[in-house]
């Protein structure tokens, strides 16, 4: 008999799976005709979702579309038949997707077409599947930018997903203003403007009507005006208003923010109506940073209009802070920018070179800088000699320096005294080896007097260079430096103490201590600055560029406040807590919470610790905290509780911990020592009010107790006991205590005579409560 391809069992399950992996070795290895030759070579049968996709897939990469299009459809309709009903209606938009996907690959609108018909029919039914994962399938946003027919319909679907789904109930205002302002952005795509501004107020008009029932906050019309402002830039006033009025009652840090993003659509809506002057005049505010980082700072417009209106030294400055302050997280625009000023050769401005000079600063920043350089094949002239290196150094580490000394020469050659060269390179030479502590301190001296460089990263390589030079004392001594901004104060103060920390390794002890203080003192220094900044700019509105971030100056207020809190001295600590209240107000993170409580702590404000334990368990709780460490205070919460005689309180926060153990799946042999001491330390402080409870959280973590076998927990058992009237259950703890040696992790080394005290103590009443009622009178 005739052997043939028919005669074969199709190739199905696990063993489809290892063909399909050989299959596609084959193709990466080989070629396309390799893979599409074993592919024919015997029947296939793909019986699940995962293999259809990888099936089809295959086929289509050796070529065969017909093929890919049957396993879409004969094996999709078998494996239909073999699911229960239930899960078919999930399995068909699957197998739709798959379908859309390969009409979007071969370019077959009526196939698209066909298969979004389909998909709509299906949101209509009841979908018992999370339907919010198909809403925002990337291949929607691949569609939209298809043809008009294909975009406009697949707009609809994804529409018809929303409403589909129950859980978007109280957003379906927001989602009939999307499908309408995607339907603007396609038919102004298409030009088709009248119809697009039509679009657009209807976008305007479904949040403008929504119910009170509806969530539409301002950062909603922030993102409505940001995807419309350039369809219909007469209308900036129907963003602004609402965006006004739901931000009105914010304190005034946040309302700053509202006012840099009305700010950057006035500015787009100035700039769509050809005005271009005015747009950069709005630009003053619009470029404010709204990132702790510097960025999110408008720069993808602004940039490109200060080229388009011939400031283009403007424009190199605004390129190179972006590449100085961003690093590797820099606009790739800047970087195509900087490519096509190096590429004129009538542009000699310094600006240029001194972006590449900026980039050599960490491996990391280059390759960024690299990856965002547009492909050398797309390049219409050969580029210079610097840019020519650019494209080759593939190994940024081993070819920085190479283009560091490239980009030097030719900023040299442009400005050869430029003090950002001077301030560049001395950090670079000193970094290499080329110049020694003193020499590089002088340098960066010089170019930081020439340009009136105030920011952090100067500042911290000038101290650096102290410390080298003149030693970690010396450098702490000198003056500290003046910043222009909440950020570089910021970021200064937080760099400096890992330094300090390495270099005070080897100073006795006195000196160990002096820079410590020196260190806080600088600190502070530092961030008061940067604090009074920010408050400058929330009061005028007017200020540096990086003055307008509320994370950034919660962040401030934060790392001042524990400063104050460290410095133990009382009038600092209701500074603290001042400043944690004034970073909740602007943007509040769980650090702040803490930071209350740590004061009141010190305070022992016991009604004080108790409201502030109770708004950072809260707030952890809500919004998560990775650093809450509920044994670090539940004791002195427990403490105060006792004291304000609420020790039936206690019990709340005992369930809340053990909650808290199970739900990081910690077993009670797992605790650490300190988790361990706190248990036993609240079972101490219940054994009065609540002796049975005391009593069953002993019996729980008993095991673990006399395994640690630690000094702790033997003194914190035997005063339990003594509380608990079981006298010689406490005697036996104390005398336990007495042969243990403290460790780290004990909490305290407690004096064995004050141990032997006790012990004498509960001996005597033993002894007492031994005696017959005739004996008492000896």
């Amino acid at each position: 008999m005739e052997l043939s391809v028919n005669n074969l069992k199709a190739l199905t399950g696990i063993a489809l799976d290892q063909f399909m992996d050989r299959v596609d070795a084959e193709r990466q290895e080989h070629d396309a005709d390799t893979a599409l030759a074993s592919l024919r070579a015997q029947p296939l049968k793909a019986d699940s979702l995962d293999a259809i996709d990888r099936l089809h897939v295959l086929w289509v990469n050796a070529g065969d579309a017909q093929a890919a299009k049957a396993v879409l459809e004969q094996d999709a309709a078998a494996l239909l038949l073999t699911v229960p009903g239930a899960q078919q209606p999930e399995l068909n938009m699957n197998l739709a997707f798959l379908r859309l996907r390969l009409a979007n690959y071969l370019n077959e609108d009526s196939a698209m077409l066909e298969q979004l018909e389909a998909l709509a029919a299906m949101a209509t039914q009841t979908l018992d599947f999370d339907v919010e994962h198909y809403r925002q399938h990337r291949l929607f946003d691949e569609l939209e930018c298809g043809s008009l027919e294909v975009a406009l319909q697949t707009i609809e679907v994804r529409h018809r997903l929303a409403t589909a789904n129950p859980d978007r109930v109280a957003v379906q205002a927001w989602d009939l203003a999307d499908r309408h302002q995607r339907r603007a952005g396609v038919l102004a795509a298409y030009e088709q403007h009248e119809q697009a501004r039509e679009a657009a107020l209807h976008a305007v008009t479904a949040l403008r009507t929504a119910g009170a029932d509806q969530d539409v906050d301002a950062a909603d019309w922030v993102w409505l005006g940001n995807a419309l402002i350039e369809i219909i830039p007469l209308r900036l006033a129907m963003f602004e208003q609402p965006i006004t009025q739901l931000t009105a009652h914010l304190p005034l840090p946040q309302q700053r923010e509202w006012e840099v993003q009305m700010a950057r659509l006035a500015a787009r809506s100035k700039y769509a109506q050809g005005e271009l002057a005015q747009a950069l005049e709005i630009c003053a505010v619009a470029t404010l940073s709204l990132d702790c980082e510097g960025g999110h700072n408008f720069i993808h417009c602004h940039l490109p209009w200060l080229m388009e209106s011939g400031q283009i030294d403007a424009a190199g400055q605004r390129a190179f802070h972006d590449v100085y302050e961003l690093g590797s997280e820099l606009w790739p625009g800047t970087v195509r920018l900087v490519h096509e000023r190096l590429q004129d050769p009538e542009d000699q401005r310094v600006w240029w070179p001194l972006c590449v000079m900026r980039a050599c600063a960490r491996p990391e920043a280059l390759h960024a800088f690299i990856e965002a350089l547009p492909p050398l094949d797309t390049c219409s002239t050969a580029p210079c000699p610097l840019l020519a290196t650019l494209y080759q150094a593939t190994d940024t580490a081993q070819r920085l320096n190479e283009v560091f000394a490239l980009a030097r020469a030719e900023a040299q050659r442009r400005a050869p005294d430029h003090y950002w060269i001077k301030r560049l390179a001395a950090v670079h030479d000193g970094e290499a080896g080329i110049i020694d502590a003193p020499a590089q301190l002088a340098l960066l001296l010089e170019a930081a007097h020439a340009g009136n460089l105030q920011d952090n990263r100067t500042a911290f390589s000038l101290f650096t260079a102290r410390v080298h030079a003149l030693g970690v004392i010396a450098a702490l001594r000198h003056p500290a430096p003046i910043f222009i901004c909440g950020l570089h104060a910021y970021n200064y103060a937080g760099h400096i103490d890992n330094l300090i920390e390495e270099q005070s390794k080897e100073l006795p002890a006195t000196e160990r201590q002096e820079a410590k203080a020196l260190l806080a003192k600088a600190q502070i220094h530092a961030y008061e600055q940067g604090l009074a900044h920010m408050e400058r700019y929330f009061a005028s509105g007017t200020g540096h560029p990086f003055n307008a971030c509320t994370h950034l100056y919660s962040m401030l207020c934060n790392n001042l406040a524990i400063q104050y809190q460290c410095a133990h001295e009382p009038s600092l600590q209701e500074r603290a807590i001042n400043l944690h209240q004034r970073g909740i107000q602007a943007s509040p993170f769980a650090e702040h919470y803490d930071g209350i409580l740590r004061v009141y702590r010190d305070q022992n404000n016991h009604s004080a610790i108790v409201e502030a334990a109770e708004q950072l368990w809260h707030y952890a709780l809500e919004f998560g905290y990775g650093r809450h460490e509920l044994d670090q205070y539940i004791c002195d919460v427990a403490y105060a509780l006792l004291t304000l005689n609420r020790s039936g309180e206690i019990l709340i926060w005992i369930e809340r911990l053990l909650k808290c153990q199970e739900a990081q799946g910690i077993s009670d042999q797992q605790l650490t020592a300190n988790g361990l001491i706190s248990r036993m330390v609240l079972a101490r402080y219940l054994a009065h009010s609540h002796p049975d409870n005391a009593y069953a959280l002993w019996l729980r973590y008993a095991p673990q107790v006399e395994t640690a076998n630690m000094l702790t927990l033997m003194v914190q058992a035997a005063s339990m006991f003594k509380r608990l009237g079981r006298r010689a259950e406490a005697i036996e703890y104390y005398q336990r205590a007495l042969l243990i040696r403290s460790t780290e992790a004990d909490w305290a080394n407690p004096d064995a005579s004050a141990i032997k005290k006790s012990i004498a103590e509960l001996q005597r009443a033993e002894r007492a409560a031994n005696k017959c009622w005739w004996q008492i009178w000896k």
